[in-house]
């Protein structure tokens, strides 16, 4: 990697490095992970040293005849595997090995079977648009697996350092990578431009060192960072692949965890671990909704509801869609035919129902909701705040009735 793209990627690397290591931990009290979710991410085999007491009982990743006959036989008494997974299986290039930290994310994932389907299960609106965004670039089928890793597969998960979405960017990483920040817009939680970018970056990396496990390693760590760690090792005529570079510890369990997981969809009886079945199809469809609406009626036309409206549209931070963009939504696949016609029927004036108001000098969330006739929750909930402190200038989503 030359001087140049080692400064340009130094500061984005460095966030990623920061924020990784409490991306998914924070989402067990700020964004519904369960106790049982965070517990085998923080599990005490999990915070341990690797020992051996904490390796998996084996660790299988390629195929084998005992292997198939056991997964057959479980396959017989549940539903069988969805497409989706044999995709991913066919597709998935990086070189299996058998470190110690790969056993030992196997033993953490083993121990909590149900954490890992219901986390798994949260990906499907998001995992088939993934795995063919790097299908068509041709990368390697791992890497749409990276948003477990990075956030649980929750676009509105936030870190406590302030890394967002389903790829963890922060602020600084996502203003070099294109991804707009506003009032209206967070372009690291939607969907379609923070996976963009993911790959846009993760393709960058991979051309600077050569190696998909040293791109990964540099995602969390950054640029700087694996280089130095490589120089050091050449300099001490040692190894320069991943499994022998002096990275920090965070980032030295980064790639084994992402291993794991492959270890688990390759053979999931192996780790006592069932499959969510998501079918191996759209999940989502873009619709131009033709000018500005309120998500509570994008919603009611699409007959979903409107936090099911909001899962696959993150970005919009907002009540409306933004006004400084295409008016672009994602819904549902099943809603598309119904949305459209609903949509041509609706009046101008239906539209927009939900009110931007300035507050004043003397104004009092209570007073605001006693005013527009909704609640104190309500406003809470929609401007995103975490207490009744308001700013007079500012302003503030009021949702229509």
């Amino acid at each position: 990697m030359n001087t140049t793209t080692a400064k340009l990627l130094w500061l984005p690397g460095l966030a990623m490095a920061v924020s990784a290591v409490s991306g998914i931990t924070a989402l067990s009290s700020r964004h519904g992970m369960t106790g049982d979710e965070a517990g085998w991410i923080r599990s005490q085999c999990a915070g341990s040293s690797m020992q051996d007491s904490c390796a998996a009982d084996m660790y299988t990743d390629f195929a084998s005849p005992a292997a198939d006959a056991q997964t057959e036989d479980i396959e017989a008494e549940v539903s069988p595997v969805v497409e989706i997974w044999d995709r991913l299986r066919s597709d998935f290039t990086l070189k299996a090995g058998n470190d110690p930290a790969i056993r030992h994310y196997l033993a953490s994932y083993k121990m909590h079977p149900d954490a890992i389907a219901r986390v798994l299960q949260r990906g499907e609106p998001y995992l088939f648009y993934i795995l063919n965004r790097v299908e068509q670039r041709g990368l390697p089928a791992e890497l749409a697996l990276l948003p477990f890793v990075e956030s649980a597969f929750d676009p509105h998960a936030t870190s406590p350092v302030g890394a967002a979405g389903l790829w963890q960017f922060m602020p600084d990483t996502a203003e070099y990578l294109g991804l707009s920040q506003t009032w209206w817009y967070d372009g690291r939680r939607d969907v379609i431009d923070a996976t963009r970018a993911a790959l846009d970056y993760l393709t960058q990396l991979h051309r600077d060192f050569g190696d998909w496990l040293l791109a990964l390693a540099a995602y969390n760590a950054g640029s700087a960072r694996v280089q130095r760690a490589i120089d050091q090792n050449r300099l001490e005529g040692k190894p320069v692949d991943f499994w022998h570079l002096p990275l920090p510890a965070e980032t030295r369990g980064y790639v084994p965890r992402l291993m794991a997981l492959r270890a688990v969809i390759n053979h999931p009886a192996d780790y006592n671990i069932t499959l969510p079945s998501l079918p191996d199809t759209h999940y989502f469809t873009r619709v131009d909704t033709q000018g500005r609406i309120d998500l509570q009626v994008a919603a009611r036309l699409a007959g979903i509801s409107e936090e099911e409206l909001k899962r696959l549209n993150p970005g919009i931070l907002r009540l409306t869609t933004p006004p400084d963009r295409p008016s672009i939504l994602l819904i549902p696949k099943a809603s598309e035919e119904i949305f459209g016609e609903r949509l041509a029927r609706l009046p101008e004036e239906e539209r927009i129902q939900s009110i931007r108001h300035r507050i004043l000098r003397g104004d009092t969330l209570s007073m605001i909701a006693q005013h527009y006739r909704t609640t104190v929750d309500r406003l809470l909930k929609v401007n995103h705040l975490d207490n009744t402190e308001i700013i007079a200038g500012e302003f503030i989503v009021v949702p229509g009735s």
